[in-house]
C-alpha cells in the first residue's frame, strides 16, 4: 500500500470521528431557553414585516448581544442575523482573549450559511446552537447546494464547531414557511 492511500484512509476516519463529536451534542435546558428567545425576535421581527431570522450570543454567564436579518431595511444583502449580531458585538469580542470566545454560544433560528459560518469561524465563535436545519430552507436561502455546516464543519481550518442543530425545529420550519422560504416553496432565484 503506497503512503498516499494510507494517509486518506486515515483523513477519512478524521471526518467521520469528527462528524461523530460535532453532530452529537444535545440541547441543554439553557439552549432550549435561548432558542425559544431568538424565535420570539424573529416572531416579532416578522410582525414587523422584517425578515424572520433571528440570533442571540451568549457567554455562559449572560447575553452579549442580538441581532437579526436586517438586509430589508438595508438593502445589504449581507445583513444576516450572524452579521448584524457580529457587528454589534464587534468590540466587546475584540477585547476578549480567545479562550473567553471559544467559550461562547450562538444562537440561530436558521443553520447559518457559507459566509456567516466563515465569519464565526474567524471570530472564534466555537458552539453554534440552532433551529431549522439549511435543508430546511428553499434554494434560494443556500449558497451552495447540499454544503451544509455539519458537512464543512470538520474541514474549518480554526477547528471544527460544537453545533447542536434543530432544537424547536418545527418552529424554525414555520418561521420558514411564513417567509416562504420553507423548503418546497417557489424560489425567485434563477438557476
Amino acid at each position: 500500500m503506497s503512503r498516499n492511500s494510507g494517509s486518506g484512509a486515515n483523513f477519512a476516519s478524521f471526518v467521520v470521528i469528527m462528524n461523530k463529536i460535532t453532530s452529537e451534542v444535545q440541547a441543554t435546558e439553557r439552549d432550549i431557553l435561548l432558542i425559544d428567545e431568538v424565535l420570539n425576535d424573529a416572531r416579532k421581527a416578522l410582525a414587523q414585516g422584517q425578515a424572520g431570522v433571528a440570533a442571540l450570543l451568549a457567554s455562559p454567564e449572560e447575553t452579549i448581544a442580538h441581532g437579526h436579518n436586517t438586509s430589508q431595511e438595508t438593502g445589504d444583502l449581507t445583513d444576516h442575523a450572524e452579521m448584524v449580531l457580529l457587528h454589534q458585538a464587534g468590540r466587546k469580542l475584540q477585547e476578549m482573549d480567545e479562550q473567553v470566545r471559544h467559550s461562547l454560544s450562538l444562537y440561530v433560528t436558521l443553520e447559518p450559511c457559507l459566509m456567516c459560518s466563515a465569519a464565526l469561524s474567524y471570530v472564534g465563535i466555537k458552539r453554534i446552537v440552532y433551529s431549522a436545519l439549511a435543508e430546511d430552507a428553499n434554494l434560494e436561502e443556500m449558497i451552495v447546494r447540499d454544503l451544509t455546516l455539519p458537512k464543512i464543519n470538520p474541514q474549518l481550518v480554526r477547528g471544527p464547531f460544537i453545533l447542536v442543530p434543530g432544537v424547536r425545529r418545527a418552529e424554525g420550519q414555520a418561521l420558514l414557511r411564513q417567509m416562504n422560504k420553507a423548503a418546497g416553496a417557489k424560489s425567485d432565484l434563477k438557476t
